[in-house]
């Protein structure tokens, strides 16, 4: 049985869901490319754009439109089962499962740990940027 996440895309509901779990999908695609992220949506788990396309070349799930791209996935109930599969494919795949936990993290902490007095400009810019990222 091959079920996928289907919830509106609205923008006053779904949209900004459906833009977060795009905009991590990008910045985690970024950041290691040959890696598959599968999200957790819901009660469902569900794999976008490119890697949408990807997993189903190893197992057959149902593409649906997601906002601008596509998703696939499965009940949450079943995720074991699939990881299994994924594992015997020798597939790379990170499970998100919660975004805004990734992206949390101690700012203090972060700030605390800046050596003003130790820290080159390019150092100093990509802090910033690291910050930057962190309150969207």
């Amino acid at each position: 049985m091959f079920l996928c996440c289907f919830f509106k895309f609205n923008r006053s509901k779904g949209g900004k869901k459906v833009s977060k779990i795009f905009d991590e999908f990008k910045r985690l695609k970024s950041i290691n490319n040959e890696k598959m992220y599968l999200f957790r949506c819901g009660k469902f788990y569900i794999f976008i754009d490119s890697d949408c396309d990807l997993i189903n070349e190893y197992v057959v799930l149902k593409k649906v439109p997601f906002g601008s791209t596509y998703k696939c996935g499965f009940p949450e109930n079943v995720l074991q089962q699939y990881l299994k599969v994924f594992n015997n494919h020798n597939l790379d795949i990170d499970v998100i499962e919660n975004i805004e936990d990734k992206n949390n993290f101690d700012i203090k902490k972060f700030l605390d740990e800046i050596d003003i007095n130790d820290i080159t400009p390019i150092e100093a810019l990509i802090k910033l940027e690291i910050l930057k990222e962190s309150v969207k």
